[in-house]
């Protein structure tokens, strides 16, 4: 059979079997079709001499809610050697009625997760500190019903952005996926800082009490104050137990958030041990400044979408985390009018150099990146043998780097040569494909 692409000369890295191996891959009809040391005909050639060969990277976390910065997110994810993302995390997740006719043919490979706070949105719930009425809840739940039904990949909670969610509405929404195959709950937890712990264990009761699988969102930026091991430890005894858990981590000691959410209610000081100084605005007409008192309380009045960046969590937390054997890589990006926290265009490319800084090996290190969040989410993905879809990083190892800061949020990585999506070459060099190779992911009940 003649092949659609032939990838020669490079270098594969296999995070299933932790080996680096040179070998060509032959992709025919979106899959995967051969793998061994022959040149195969092929219509395209890559040539991949001197480079590796990844599986496509895999976010688990990201964000594309605000329609005029979708395709900036997945055309920087893209970049990076991201090849399937899951959206809608945090509680933002649309519903598909409200996104599917909305968005353009999407850049790579994208599914969502229904969002808890969105869901509160839709049945009316305006103020983000009031629980659900039972009436209320129960149109949350045919709504969410409605979504599973329809390929979502799950529900996702941002309890600390509406931080009077009560155990009953947690409950009867979290209900509705136990049994189900294939689905999961991802959760930003209650709180940040000093009470993490507390929301580590209210979630390892949820994942316990419905026999789902939670994945704890940016644990990191949760803990990273002196917690992280412990909120580490917490969910691997839980997993001990025979508790469905995962968790994530993106590769920055600054998160980012809106200004307007409950997170920089009063009191963000002293939970932080942090002060205004410590924030800065990541967007609009105070960008790149540090916070003032009266820029804290213009914006928040003002313009509560307005991004900040909190410079406040510790970096060797972050990079230990990262770490652990069952950390996946994840962006958590989010953008507002294309500004916003640098994560959106570097994390891959910078963790997995933290990761081979801690002394990992290449497939060792790029497994957190594609067969780790692959089996978190059931993906098929995150491999490169015969049968797998041909999604495919190809980079070398040498230059790899993130160049996205703080000042140049968007700045595209070095040393990504191609991104494949289902077997279409959508970055050559840098430059995107002008015709999206991606498409939606939907969840298949069985």
């Amino acid at each position: 059979m003649r092949l659609d692409t032939l990838i020669r000369g490079g270098e594969i890295v296999d995070p299933v079997s932790g080996t680096l191996a040179l070998a060509n891959i032959g992709i025919a009809n979106g899959f995967v079709s051969y793998v061994g040391p022959q040149e195969r005909e092929a219509e395209n050639i890559v040539d991949a001499t001197g480079l590796y060969v990844s599986p496509g990277f895999i976010d688990t976390h990201m964000h594309d809610e605000e329609l005029d910065d979708a395709y900036t997110i997945q055309r920087s994810l893209l970049l990076q050697g991201v090849t399937t993302a899951i959206a809608g995390n945090c509680g933002s997740g649309p519903l598909m009625d409200d996104y599917i006719p909305k968005r353009r043919a999407p850049m790579l490979k994208l599914a969502y997760q229904t969002g808890h706070t969105y869901l509160r949105k839709t049945v009316g719930i305006d103020d983000i500190y009031r629980p659900a009425t039972d009436s209320e809840t129960k149109r949350m739940q045919a709504l969410l019903r409605t979504e599973l039904d329809r390929g979502s990949f799950g529900l996702s909670f941002g309890l600390e952005y509406a931080p009077n969610t009560s155990p009953d509405e947690i409950a009867a929404l979290a209900s509705l996926l136990t049994g189900r195959p294939r689905v999961s709950i991802s959760v930003h937890i209650r709180y940040d800082g000093p009470r993490c712990l507390e929301g580590i264990r209210e979630v390892v009761d949820i994942a316990k009490k419905h026999k789902v699988r939670l994945q704890v969102s940016h644990i990191g930026s949760m803990t990273a104050f002196g917690y992280c091991a412990d909120a580490v430890r917490l969910v691997e005894e839980a997993k001990a137990e025979g508790v469905d858990m995962c968790y994530d981590c993106y590769p920055y000691d600054a998160f980012c958030t809106h200004i307007g959410s409950a997170v920089f209610d009063p009191g963000f000081d002293k939970r932080w041990n942090k002060g205004l100084p410590d924030l800065e605005v990541a967007s609009g007409k105070y960008k790149g400044q540090r916070m003032t008192p009266a820029s804290y309380d213009d914006l928040r009045a003002n313009d509560p979408d307005a991004l900040i960046i909190a410079h406040v969590m510790n970096d060797a937390e972050i990079r230990e985390c990262l770490a652990t054997p069952d950390c996946a890589i994840a962006s958590d990006g989010v953008l507002h009018d294309g500004q916003g926290h640098p994560r959106a265009a570097g994390t891959f490319p910078r963790a997995l150099r933290i990761l081979r800084d801690a002394g990992l090996s290449w497939p060792e290190a790029v497994r957190h990146a594609t067969s780790l969040p692959a089996s978190m989410t059931w993906l098929d993905s995150g491999r490169l043998s015969e049968g797998a879809p041909a999604d495919v990083v190809i980079f070398d190892p040498e230059t790899l780097r993130d160049r996205a800061t703080f000042a140049d949020q968007l700045a595209p990585p070095e040393g990504v040569a191609y991104v494949i999506v289902d077997g279409k070459v959508a970055v050559d060099h840098g430059t995107c494909s002008p015709e999206p190779a991606g498409r939606l992911l939907f969840r298949k009940a069985d």
